[in-house]
């Protein structure tokens, strides 16, 4: 009986001593990091920037982010996928989505490839530069890559296909899965990272107290010592943008448009519909069919509904009016001397209509982008939605010209704006598809 007595009760103590040592499943974690950067010069390189050291805060809570800096903090909401981008002089932050970050990095390295290729192809005078690095700088895999580890002076030295990558000494603090995960994500949304390295860290299931990073871009590469200090396991169970304000853009006339649309976009009310409805119905009324097809798109592009089937009298007027006509024909032109044909009528028709200019605008806009025009595109889109900034299509066409120019960022914030004001709308189901591709195969982002 003592015997039996005597084990459970070391049993129970040899537990308790486990749990106590091993790191909580999900403590979430506070600390600083001090990033030091050494510039070097490569072949065909130029001077590179002056080495640095960069000090940062980290919390890693239980459904969030954030990073840190005397300037600037950045907040990754990973329950509702926004990031919150802080000016902390001017307490005033900017709300965008995370899906740019991946959709970014994932273009960014399908054009670092295409650009290779062309290089290589050209046979330019430039050193070949091995995709691994740009895989490390994005943290993002192209294609399968090997893994390799070695030890160096007590340190667990990781490269991919050959290339040194990651120098991770022993020691630091124990941490669960989950927390490790987060660690794991922290680097890779702000500071880069191999997937495999990343991958190979987290599952150290550690952070050490310090760590190197090597990357390389054509020019010169780079040395980067992360030293972690003032762990605590421990974090605010949410973060508080109460004490900033959304910003209101003051200079750049996009930046403008879309603080706005952040802070105002939302269905259209019934009296706005409404408003429409009448509005169309007088220029049927008043013989002016051109107008009247130019409101009733516009509204299918406000409420994100189908465009209302016209009255067999009203079908009469708009077959019979030629500027109907060509309008018909300016929007479906096929390759590119008719796009620019179209064009050209576009602008022609713009003449024709005093109440609906900006409408045509939208189209002349989406044509120049198709036709890699996105500079001359832009403007027209600014244009249109200062005119009705209701717009959903407009904000969907604007930010497939924005993603056109990498410019992914406020490509998102523009679509996000249009979904809000009308989430039915059928141009919509492309960027809710892309969204959906994001996450299956890039889940290590979300």
């Amino acid at each position: 009986m003592f015997k039996r007595s005597a084990f459970s009760s070391l049993l129970r103590l040899a537990l308790a001593g486990a749990l106590c040592n091993a790191a909580p499943a999900f403590a979430s974690l506070t600390f600083d990091l001090s990033v030091a950067t050494k510039y070097a010069v490569a072949s065909h390189g130029h001077n590179p920037p002056p080495d640095e050291i960069k000090q940062y805060k980290v919390v890693l809570g239980e459904h969030y982010l954030s990073v840190s800096s005397a300037s600037e903090s950045t907040i990754y909401d990973l329950a509702t996928r926004r990031r919150y981008q802080i000016d902390l002089a001017n307490r005033r932050y900017v709300d965008y989505s995370l899906f740019d970050e991946a959709g970014f990095r994932v273009q960014e390295l399908k054009n670092r490839s295409v650009l290779n290729r062309a290089l290589s192809v050209a046979k330019v005078d430039v050193p070949a530069f091995d995709p691994v690095f740009d895989e490390h700088e994005l943290s993002v895999a192209s294609a399968a890559r090997k893994l390799s580890e070695s030890t160096e002076a007590g340190a667990t030295v990781l490269a991919v296909d050959g290339n040194p990558l990651a120098r991770i000494p022993a020691g630091g603090t124990s941490i669960g899965a989950g927390d490790a995960a987060k660690f794991e994500r922290m680097m890779r949304y702000r500071f880069g990272g191999h997937p495999l390295v990343l991958a190979r860290l987290a599952s150290e299931k550690r952070v050490p107290a310090g760590f190197v990073m090597h990357h390389k871009q054509v020019g010169h590469s780079q040395t980067r010592t992360y030293t972690v200090s003032a762990l605590r396991q421990s974090a605010p169970a949410s973060y508080d943008l109460k004490p900033y304000k959304p910003r209101a853009a003051a200079a750049d006339e996009l930046d403008q448009l879309l603080d706005k649309a952040q802070a105002n976009a939302a269905p259209p009310t019934a009296a706005a519909r409404q408003a429409f409805e009448t509005e169309i119905a007088q220029a049927f009324a008043d013989k002016r069919a051109f107008d009247a097809m130019l409101g009733m798109s516009e509204l299918a592009f406000v409420s994100g509904e189908q465009m209302k089937m016209p009255t067999s009298e009203q079908k009469v007027l708009l077959n019979a009016d030629p500027q109907v006509r060509a309008f018909a024909a300016a929007i479906r032109p096929k390759g590119k001397a008719e796009m620019e044909a179209a064009l050209a009528k576009l602008q022609e028709l713009r003449k024709l209509t005093t109440h609906k200019q900006h409408m045509l605008a939208l189209f002349e806009a989406n044509w120049r982008a198709k036709l890699g025009d996105v500079r001359a595109a832009l403007p027209l889109y600014a244009s249109v939605l200062r005119a009705n900034p209701a717009l959903a299509g407009a904000y969907k066409d604007m930010g497939d010209a924005l993603f056109l120019s990498y410019d992914m960022a406020r490509a998102w914030r523009s679509w996000d704006a249009g979904r809000r004001m009308a989430p039915g709308l059928e141009q919509f189901k492309a960027v809710n598809q892309y969204e959906q591709v994001l996450l299956r195969e890039h889940p290590e982002f979300f």
